[in-house]
């Protein structure tokens, strides 16, 4: 009797923990790559670091000092159309015309394009769950709470190193 209850404990365990994991990894705010790039890094208009590619940010980094001045997308890119009940867009303050420009074509279209910022379009690029906008990407991928930013810092700091 308890070698079989044991078993079904057990098998309920195992088929929990595979939903777990299949959720996580198909959930709707995982990170996707940008399959369409083939170059390991993006050009960038303003100067600074380029961006890696695997960040899906087509301008220099870090975003949070670029982003009024992203006016530019990969050669090639195919900008979605807009959602059908999708807000206005809006120019945040700071931001130069070209920049605004291009951020009025591809807001709210349901895709992060490379030019938004989690800051610039929360509604394609914004955060669920337990992270916050990443300054230096641009994209969802930050710890929410105090107790792990003392990390990302020391992340951050060894990456500029270089």
């Amino acid at each position: 009797m308890k070698r079989s209850l044991a078993l079904g404990a057990t098998s309920v365990a195992i088929i929990f923990a595979l939903g777990f994991t299949f959720y996580v990894l198909t959930a709707p705010g995982a990170p996707v790559r940008n399959l369409a790039s083939s170059s390991s890094t993006q050009t960038t208009s303003q100067g600074g670091q380029n961006a890696p590619a695997e960040t899906g940010y087509a301008c220099s980094i870090p975003a949070i000092n670029s982003q009024n001045f992203c006016d530019q997308l990969p050669p090639g890119y195919q900008i979605a159309p807009r959602l059908p009940a999708g807000p206005a867009a809006y120019c945040r303050a700071g931001m130069i015309d070209s920049a605004c420009a291009l951020i009025k074509q591809t807001f709210a279209n349901g895709v992060c394009d490379p030019n938004e910022t989690v800051w610039t379009d929360p509604l394609d690029c914004g955060c669920t769950g337990a992270v916050a906008g990443d300054p230096f990407t641009g994209r969802c991928g930050s710890p929410a709470t105090v107790c792990q930013l003392q990390a990302l810092q020391e992340d951050q700091a060894a990456y500029n190193k270089g």
